[in-house]
């Protein structure tokens, strides 16, 4: 199989800039999408009396579909390119979403589920990887960094948008698939796809990739497992601790705000000072911060603050991941480096849940945390291990 090399090398740079605005763009409305759609389905589902593990797996469809399709993406990309990827990926989970109130059942929506993640996989990693490949060396940091922070303003956007739109009949449905193809209208507009195949070379097997970067899969997986786990079950740790509803869904907010705000600024430090130092620098912080979390749940000017560093650096892991991801493989194989990061970080999106909510019922106080630093400082110790075989 030969994939097409996506080089940067015949990329104007005000080219660049427009393609990266363009994938900005739908990387948005896959956000909003991830953000929206979950909690549209699990409260209708709910209304229906359906149960919460059957709205549970209808909700994970959607990583289960990309982590079975992911070997196939690679394929696609080469067949189709990335900008008809993108566009086919957004298009059909926009015309999906639509569907799904003509049939309101669970088996119906779990398979419209897996189809919309199966698209929309594919639009997700031919982003990425068309951003690597037209981003230089010295700013490919910063640029994953604003993707990272586009990408969570769209998650964030998402529940604010069910404020305005409701929850019942066709209305949020249609609403949110006319926002993701809003989106896409930048891509689309691309006069010509900047940055298609130059040349070939041949791919290594997605068991390559894994072996070639395997602190870069390490990243993915950890990312996966920790992200899932605080937005799952940090409301659920703060009303354990006694706080109202509310409040304890303040604790996911602040840590999403970290996230989006501290993105850029660790994209650029990740520039100046190297990638795998700062992605170190990131586990460090995020093994200590679970670790502070009960002695400071009751101190809110201490607790707040760590709420929003911990949750910048923890999801630096994703973003900075993507960046080593084309520094270290060649860009004929990214498309393969790329699908599997983001299986590994699928699978760890799909366990982490389980495994956070099982230290929770083992140690109630203790156990969320635990394993939310001891995963960070796995990831570190895979760096500093790294490290010592280079020098």
């Amino acid at each position: 199989m030969q994939l097409p090399c996506y080089g940067t090398k015949r990329v104007p740079h005000s080219s660049q800039r427009i393609i990266l605005a363009s994938v900005f763009s739908s990387s948005l409305g896959v956000g909003l999408i991830f953000g929206f759609q979950p909690p549209l389905i699990a409260l209708a589902l709910s209304r229906a009396g359906i149960s919460n593990l059957l709205i549970g797996a209808v909700i994970a469809a959607t990583l289960i579909s990309v982590i079975l399709f992911g070997p196939l993406y690679p394929y696609a990309i080469a067949r189709f390119g990335l900008k008809r990827c993108i566009v086919a990926g957004i298009g059909t989970a926009s015309m999906i979403l639509i569907l799904m109130p003509a049939w309101p059942s669970v088996s119906v929506w779990f398979g419209l589920r897996f189809a919309s993640g199966c698209a929309l996989g594919l639009s997700w990693i031919a982003s990425e990887v068309w951003m690597n490949s037209v981003s230089s060396k010295e700013s490919r940091g910063a640029v994953m960094g604003i993707y990272g922070t586009i990408f969570s303003i769209g998650i964030i956007t998402g529940p604010i948008l069910l404020e305005f739109t409701g929850t019942r009949g066709w209305q949020p449905f249609a609403i949110g698939a006319l926002c993701l193809a809003l989106t896409l209208l930048p891509v689309i507009l691309l006069r010509k796809a900047v940055g298609e195949a130059q040349e070939s070379t041949s791919q290594h097997g997605l068991m390559g990739a894994l072996k070639a970067a395997p602190v870069v899969m390490l990243a993915a997986i950890v990312a996966g497992l920790v992200e899932s786990a605080d937005l799952s079950l940090l409301p659920l740790y703060g009303m354990h601790a006694g706080f109202g509803e509310r409040a304890a869904l303040l604790l996911v907010t602040v840590f999403m705000a970290g996230n989006v705000v501290l993105q850029v600024p660790i994209g650029l430090l990740a520039d100046r000072f190297g990638r795998r130092f700062m992605l170190g620098i990131c586990a460090l912080l995020s093994g200590i911060g679970p670790l502070l979390l009960q002695p400071l749940i009751h101190v809110p000017e201490l607790l707040w603050p760590l709420l929003f560093v911990w949750g910048g650096t923890l999801y630096a892991f994703y973003s900075q991941g993507v960046a080593l991801l084309g520094e270290e493989f060649p860009a004929a194989e990214l498309p393969g480096a790329n699908t599997v990061f983001v299986m590994v970080y699928c699978l760890g999106g799909a366990i982490g849940p389980t495994l956070g909510g099982l230290a929770m019922d083992s140690w109630p106080r203790a156990g969320l945390p635990s394993l939310l630093s001891a995963a960070a400082l796995i990831l570190l110790a895979g760096l500093m291990a790294a490290r010592r075989q280079t020098l």
